[in-house]
């Protein structure tokens, strides 16, 4: 589909999936993104705000959202009282958790609403330093914590992030055939760090305290900081490729971000620092951060092949993104031994 007919038969989803919600009208719907979803934020007739997210066909399945919404509806109570915000889902008139849609000459799309987060992105040098880092670091201590106690419907249904699914063309990004994407050197490069994780993975084991429920792109652009009297509070928002994974590795998109600062040092500190205070993370296993930061980069030229080849998406250079994310897997290799 094209991009322009793509957004359009989104628009259309999103306007006609709103009807089943039964919200004060006139209702406003303004696009905050087209990328891996389109995003819309909704506003009422009486200025209450909500995010309504129409999901690319092709991509998650329904099933998977659902069980996404199902563990957010269980566990939003629990981390607001501790000053973590996620948003919360609604349901809609007949009580689902997500609406299908099918426009006129498109494809399904199954979408779903969610309480706005308030907040905005904050980064070293423009407003966020190791106090705001470290309350970053707790808020993800939170979410697994929260993931441990959590107990799963017999229908529950989310993708394991194993070495299978960030490395080969069975990932949930449905990359297609993406190795012809990467240049030789690139690929002697990528299956090493493949060999790696895979290898370090199964040293972790999958046992519940290293293993669970993970946000999957803990970034700080998925982080909203604001500052209140009593300190920190940090929004979560955009649990779209949530699935079972390792929390070790959940700590590595974050990590990623702060590398790129020269007090980086410093703000890793106060990240663990964070995350510790609600957690435990043996300091053994910090030598492994450099590998899975790697790994990252190297899983994301699969989300950027997968992204153009389900929507033809025009915002992603799929040549430029990859030679970038190689780049990055370098770099953070050489940070480091990895295992």
């Amino acid at each position: 589909m094209p991009p322009t007919a793509y957004a359009d038969a989104a628009l259309t989803a999103a306007e006609t999936a709103l009807h089943a919600y039964g919200l004060p009208a006139p209702l406003t719907v303004e696009p905050i993104r087209l990328l891996n979803n389109a995003v819309y934020a909704v506003t009422t007739e009486d200025d209450h705000r909500f995010v309504l997210r129409v999901h690319r066909p092709r991509y998650r399945l329904p099933e998977h959202t659902r069980s996404e919404l199902a563990f957010l509806a269980a566990v939003y109570g629990d981390l607001a009282a501790a000053g973590v915000r996620v948003p919360k889902p609604l349901r809609t008139k007949d009580g689902a958790l997500t609406v299908a849609v099918t426009p006129p000459d498109s494809p399904t799309f199954h979408c779903d609403l969610l309480t706005w987060v308030d907040g905005r992105v904050l980064r070293p040098g423009t407003g966020l330093g190791p106090s705001g880092v470290r309350a970053i670091g707790r808020a993800l201590g939170l979410l697994h914590q929260a993931a441990e106690s959590f107990t799963a419907s017999a229908n529950f249904n989310l993708p394991t992030w194993n070495a299978e699914a960030l490395f080969t063309e069975a990932s949930p990004y449905r990359p297609g055939p993406f190795r012809d994407l990467l240049s030789p050197a690139d690929r002697s490069v990528f299956d090493t760090v493949a060999d790696r994780t895979a290898a370090l993975f199964d040293r972790l084991g999958t046992g519940a305290d290293v293993h669970g429920i993970v946000h999957h792109d803990f970034i700080l652009g998925n982080c909203h900081p604001v500052r209140t009297p009593q300190g920190w509070s940090i929004g979560v928002i955009d649990f779209d490729e949530s699935g079972r994974g390792h929390y070790l590795a959940d700590l590595s998109p974050v990590l990623g971000n702060l590398s790129d600062y020269p007090h980086f040092r410093r703000l890793r500190a106060a990240l663990l620092e964070g995350y510790r205070s609600v957690r435990d993370l043996p300091a053994e296993h910090e030598a492994h951060f450099p590998l899975l930061m790697a790994a990252r980069h190297a899983a994301q030229c699969l989300w950027a092949a997968g992204l153009v080849h389900s929507n033809g998406s025009p915002e992603v250079d799929t040549a430029d993104h990859i030679a970038y994310r190689m780049w990055e897997v370098r770099r953070c290799l050489a940070m480091g031994a990895g295992s």
